[in-house]
Parts: C-alpha cells; sequence; structure tokens
C-alpha cells in the first residue's frame, strides 16, 4: 500500500512539472572524434546541432544499407552520476543501449513507407550500398531520474528539489555517426546531435536510468531516414521532445 502511494505521488510530481516546461533543444555536445568536427557545421535544412555531405555524391545510386555496431565505448567513460553503480552493471546497461540503437535504425528504414533502402543484417561492398555507423557518446539520466530509481548520489529531493533539478540537470543523449560508400569505404556523410528529454511522463514501473534515451533513439532513426532521401532545398524539423509513456 505505501509502495503503491509512493509511486503515484511521484508520478503526479513527475507529470506536473513536466508538462509545464517547454521542450527545448540540448547544447551540442564536445566531439568524440567519431565523426570529424573539422568537416561539420550548422545546417539549418537538417535537424542536428553539425552536419557535413560530400558534395556531387549521386545518392540515387544506393538503395542498400548497412546499419554497424553501435559504438558506446565513449559512454563507459566514468562521470558524477554512475559513481552509485558498479562498473560491470554500467557496462550491461550501455551494451543494451548500443543494441536498442541498432535496432531502432534498422526497423525506421525498413518502416519507410517509399522503401528507399534495403536494409540488410551482414556486410556488403555492393556498389549500391551504404553503410550507417553511429556512436553513442553521452547519456546522463536527470538527478530526478536517478533519485526516483534510488541511484543518485546527489540528495536531490523529490517536490520542490526535483523541480529544481529538473530545470538545472536535464536528460540527455549525444551521438556522432558517419554514413560510408559501402564499396569504396569513402565518406559521404557525418552527422552530430545531442538531445534533452525534459517533457516525459515517466513510468517508474519499467524505468531505467537509460529509458529516457529510446524516445530519443526513435526520432533520430526516424530522422536519418527523410535526411538520406532529403531533395534540395527540403527542410527537416526536429521531432518533439514531448512524448507520453503508455501506462
Amino acid at each position: 500500500m505505501k509502495q503503491s502511494f509512493h509511486f503515484c505521488a511521484v508520478s503526479v510530481i513527475l507529470f506536473c512539472i513536466l508538462t509545464l516546461l517547454p521542450a527545448c533543444r540540448a547544447k551540442p555536445a564536445p566531439s568524440a572524434g567519431f565523426a570529424d568536427p573539422e568537416l561539420m557545421q550548422t545546417d539549418p535544412t537538417v535537424p542536428f546541432n553539425k552536419f557535413w555531405r560530400k558534395p556531387d555524391v549521386d545518392w540515387s545510386k544506393y538503395n542498400t544499407l548497412y546499419v554497424a555496431d553501435v559504438n558506446t565505448s565513449h559512454m563507459l567513460a566514468m562521470t558524477d552520476w554512475q559513481k552509485g553503480e558498479r562498473k560491470e552493471e554500467i557496462e550491461r546497461d550501455v551494451h543494451e543501449v548500443g543494441i536498442y540503437a541498432r535496432d531502432a535504425m534498422k526497423k525506421a528504414f525498413r518502416e519507410d513507407p517509399d522503401h528507399r533502402f534495403t536494409v540488410v543484417d551482414a556486410p556488403t561492398e555492393a556498389p549500391s550500398a551504404l553503410v550507417f555507423e553511429m556512436a553513442i557518446i553521452q547519456l546522463v539520466p536527470s538527478k530526478v531520474a536517478l533519485n526516483a530509481l534510488g541511484l543518485a548520489p546527489f540528495g536531490v529531493g523529490l517536490g520542490v528539489s526535483a523541480a529544481r533539478g529538473i530545470a538545472n540537470d536535464k536528460s540527455s543523449v549525444a551521438f556522432e555517426a558517419r554514413v560510408r560508400d559501402a564499396a569504396s569505404g569513402d565518406i559521404l556523410m557525418l552527422a552530430a546531435d545531442r538531445e534533452a528529454e525534459q517533457s516525459t511522463l515517466i513510468d517508474l514501473r519499467a524505468f531505467k536510468w537509460y529509458t529516457h534515451a529510446h524516445g530519443i533513439i526513435d526520432a533520430w532513426s526516424k530522422q536519418f531516414v527523410r535526411v538520406l532521401q532529403q531533395k534540395p532545398g527540403e527542410k527537416i524539423k526536429n521531432t518533439p521532445t514531448f512524448r507520453l509513456l503508455p501506462w
């Protein structure tokens, strides 16, 4: 009974806080070197912080896509919020995030109504194929989320303290990505982005410290589907960050 009351109270508090806060875009993450920062720049036509596309590429010749395993090595660097967990638990969870990101990207391209690319499960060197490589370089939950799970070493309480924590310490995820020609290995596209998902109703019954990343990764996957089909002059808008998890 007491546990049920606590769950309901936490849920109501978080719902009230999150629905009152506007969605906003996170500042760019420091470069991890996975995608060349010297080439990328701000491009208002794509929904990423930084972007580069090799000029004079005949994109119409590509109709196959291989999504490589997601690089998660940059997430394993210890940060303050991770001090409350054991190293092996972090590595296991980070591995799960990488698997989720790869599956989400493959799913988005396979469910594309235009069927622009055929997604293959094995590496290929076909001249009509692209290779998508992604690194999740940062995944930071808010102190409020960690505290709700009993994982935060910061002493951030609920109620008023939770509101202050949400406002100043947002959950965020960052990636860097490369798109290559499968036959030549040449890099044809680079992208980097960091998103904050502060407007989310958290289902604590199924919540883990990285659960908030799933919605952001799903949005990125759908955005890449559009970016790889982008027409000259077309502007691809950013995905709204408010998301209501089903109960």
